[in-house]
This record gives structure tokens, C-alpha cells and sequence, in this order.
């Protein structure tokens, strides 16, 4: 279990001050920590705390709750931990008790969960709502429910979702949250994909590939993935969340690595694609400079004000016309069979993180401190003639797309940063890493 400094601590008090000032009703909050999940029989998976929860308390204990009261003077924060039995004290070492946990997370009172059910009473009552997200604790989820039953026939006492509360406050990014660990955890993955890329060869396997990339991860201090690495090569860069890792390296491939560390429950997210062999080949570079030209492209764009849907479609245009050159469609709307995936998606505490991109139906605009992915991507896989066939192009236009599609076929290349918001437009946050076509062989070559 990590323990704030000073810092986190408060960082974890001024954040709970503004999520109670944004309740609207007031009333109180009840936030369930994520259960540990079983893998098989007795062998739990890696505990990760809930986001929301690691975001208010910064505690990563399991099987806790939080109690918030929106309305008492002195907005009340009450932990509840659970009781540590003899067995579990000998296998996974002491907990920290009660006194122990209050004085380090802020609490004003830290209970046991198994007096949850007795001591929640005095903070819900029935003319005020509770503030309660439902799916992440099934038996909180049971002990909700019955306290909402018993208390229904004494008055109005709904139930409300925190849930649009937190994504609003977490969508906005602020410099103490590249204080507390984003910052750190994009420089731990443009090190790590710098320090493997000079190893890659053919004849290894994708998983020696991955191996490499989440040692330097684990070396420089991240505890673990913000996602599942994809490592795909040859026809597996066409499978968007390919996550075997098994293929081996074949001469004149392209690698697509996709990967983030995670650090202090932030995670970066990045894509290279590079050649196996340390050079791109004329067609792998060909589409490789359209991606790199399509992702530069929605950077400039990304500016407050604009929307994601307006940065996304300056794309699609682009890539529809280059598509068109290359002799690859005949027909502009066709670019869709290629790129497959939308350019962008929020980043920060989950890989695809939360906020919505639109409010209160209209589409969301950029506004300064929000955090997103740079992606675009072509994949030109096997079975993309038969999409086409299915879109409706005649056999004429697949004739001439087949004949010229061979120098390209199962190249796949996505070029993925992460980017900020600013006042005047965006801030690349990657920008450290390479991305030109000659700047990744030279990178391969130790360069």
C-alpha cells in the first residue's frame, strides 16, 4: 500500500473539498474501493485500486469505503478498512490500524466495514440524496440497496450517481497532476520504447519484445502496465488490440508497438511502428509518412474551442485524398475500410479515460488542461477487398484497387502521442520520442 507525502495528502483534501462543492444536491457520498478479484482458486489477480477512489482518498487498500458528508459544517471524511483476520496477517503482513490509516489519509474517523452497516445511519437521512455508483462492490451494492428499502417508506431519499461529477473534474488536467505521477509515467514509456527499439531483430518473438519494454518499465519504478502492450507484427499490426504477443519477427515486417507504464495510477499511452529489419521499405514508408503527415496534421488543429469530431473529420479528409493518390480506393468515403478507429481519446488515470465527448448533446470543445491521444492510423489487411466488395465498389474498381494493393498489403502503422490543451493550442507531452520515418531507423540503429 503506498503512503502519501505531504503533498499527495493534500492534494487528496483539496480535490474531496471541490467534488463536495459540485454536489448539487448536497448530501452524502459513499464511494466503494474496488474488491480483489480472484484469477483461479485462491490466487488473486494484481490489485489495482478503483480510480475514482485512488483520485479522492489515495488509499489502494481493498474492500474499503469512503463516506463523505457534503453537508456538515466540517464536510466529514470517514474511512471504513477492513478487519484484518489472523491468517491474512501472517500471509500478506499487518495493516495499518485505524489511528494509523486517520493520520495518514486525512480521515476524521476510520471504522471497520464490518460497522458499516450500524454507522451509517448517521449520516443518511431521508430528505437529503446519497451520492452512490453502483457495479463496483457487490455486496456494498446488496447493503445500499436494503439501507435505501428501509428508508424509503420515511420519506424521499434518492440514490445519485458521483460518477459525471468526478469525470468533469478529472477531465481537466492540472500541473499537480503531472506532479503526482502523468509526467512521470510518459517519461518512463518514451524511455523504455528508446531503450528496446536498438534490441528489436528478427527471428525474436513479439513477447521478447514486450519482455524488454515492460523491464524498463518495472526498472524505472512503474508497477505495472496502463494496459495490456500491443506487439504486433507483419499481419497482427492490422488487429487494433492484438494482444497474444507470439509471432515471430520476420524480415521486412513492421513492428507496431503500443504501450503505457502506469505511475501513480496515470498512464501514458504510445505507438511506434518501426521496420524488423532497422530500414522501412518504399511502400512501409510511403504509408508511414501519410499517418505521420495525418497525425501532425490534427495536432495543429487541436486548439480550445474546436471539437473532436472537428479534428477528427480535417483527418478523414486527408487520409480519404491520399488513399485516393495511392490508387488504394476510388471512391473518397472508401478511406473508412483503412484507418478503421477514431484519432483521438481522452488519457490520464485510465488509458481511455473518462469525460464524454459531448455535453448536454452538443459535442464536447477542447478547453486548456484536457489531455488526449494523437492516433491515426492505416491498416491495410486481408480482407479489405471483401470490405470493399461489401461497400458497394464495382468489380472494375476492385480489379484496379487489387493490382495496385500487393506492394501494400498487411502493412499496418499507427503513430500515437499524447498531447495537452493549451490556451493558444496543444502541447505535445511525447515529444521527446521520435517519430519521423528517418529519425525511428536511426533510433534502431542506437542512434
Amino acid at each position: 500500500m503506498q503512503v502519501p507525502n505531504s503533498f499527495q495528502k493534500t492534494v487528496f483534501q483539496s480535490r474531496r473539498e471541490t467534488f463536495l462543492s459540485r454536489l448539487d444536491p448536497p448530501g452524502v457520498v459513499i464511494l466503494a474501493s474496488r474488491p480483489k478479484a480472484i484469477r483461479n482458486l485462491d490466487t488473486p489477480y494484481p490489485y489495482r485500486q478503483d480510480s475514482n477512489f485512488y483520485y479522492l482518498t489515495g488509499l489502494e487498500l481493498p474492500d474499503s469505503i469512503a463516506v463523505m458528508d457534503a453537508e456538515s459544517s466540517r464536510k466529514r471524511f470517514i474511512l471504513y478498512i477492513p478487519r484484518q483476520n489472523t491468517r491474512a496477517r501472517l500471509y500478506e503482513g499487518p495493516l495499518p490500524d485505524p489511528e494509523q490509516i486517520k493520520a495518514t489519509f486525512g480521515a476524521d474517523q476510520v471504522l471497520y466495514t464490518d460497522q458499516f452497516s450500524s454507522s451509517i445511519g448517521r449520516f443518511v437521512k431521508k430528505d437529503r440524496p446519497i451520492y452512490y455508483t453502483f457495479g463496483i462492490h457487490r455486496q456494498l451494492d446488496e447493503q445500499i440497496l436494503q439501507l435505501f428499502h428501509q428508508r424509503r417508506s420515511g420519506g424521499l431519499w434518492p440514490i445519485l450517481d458521483p460518477f459525471p461529477i468526478l469525470a468533469r473534474m478529472r477531465l481537466i488536467k492540472s500541473e499537480v497532476d503531472f506532479q503526482m505521477g502523468f509526467q512521470k509515467a510518459i517519461d518512463i514509456t518514451i524511455r523504455a520504447i528508446k531503450e528496446t527499439l536498438p534490441a528489436i531483430r528478427p527471428g525474436m518473438f513479439e513477447y521478447e519484445v514486450q519482455a524488454l519494454i515492460e523491464y524498463h518499465f518495472r526498472r524505472q519504478g512503474s508497477p505495472r502496465n496502463g494496459f495490456d502492450s500491443i506487439i504486433a507484427s507483419g499481419p497482427n499490426c492490422g488487429i487494433l488490440h492484438y494482444v497474444e504477443n507470439h509471432r515471430q519477427l520476420q524480415e521486412g515486417d513492421l513492428l507496431l508497438i503500443d504501450c503505457g507504464a502506469e505511475f501513480h495510477y496515470y498512464t501514458a499511452d504510445i505507438t511506434r511502428t518501426v521496420p524488423v529489419s532497422g530500414t522501412f521499405q518504399p511502400a512501409q514508408r510511403q504509408i508511414y509518412d501519410i499517418v505521420l503527415q495525418a497525425q501532425q496534421l490534427a495536432i495543429d488543429h487541436i486548439q480550445p474551442g474546436k471539437t473532436r469530431k472537428q479534428v477528427e473529420q480535417v483527418v478523414n479528409d486527408f487520409m480519404a485524398q491520399a488513399l485516393l493518390d495511392l490508387g488504394l480506393i476510388r471512391r473518397k468515403k472508401d478511406y473508412k475500410h483503412y484507418t478503421i478507429h477514431g484519432y483521438t481519446h481522452w488519457l490520464g488515470m485510465d488509458v481511455h479515460d473518462v469525460g464524454g465527448y459531448a455535453q448536454d448533446g452538443r459535442p464536447l470543445r477542447y478547453q486548456p488542461g484536457m489531455v488526449m491521444t494523437v492516433e491515426p492510423g492505416i491498416y491495410i489487411r486481408e480482407d479489405v477487398l471483401e470490405r470493399l466488395r461489401k461497400a458497394g465498389n464495382t468489380a472494375g474498381d476492385l480489379a484496379a484497387i487489387e493490382r495496385r494493393i500487393g506492394d501494400f498489403l498487411n502493412i499496418g502503422v499507427r503513430i500515437e502521442d499524447d498531447v495537452r490543451v493549451t490556451r493558444d493550442g496543444c502541447e505535445v507531452l511525447t515529444d521527446d520520442l521520435p517519430r519521423t520515418a528517418d529519425a525511428i531507423e536511426a533510433l534502431m540503429r542506437g542512434k
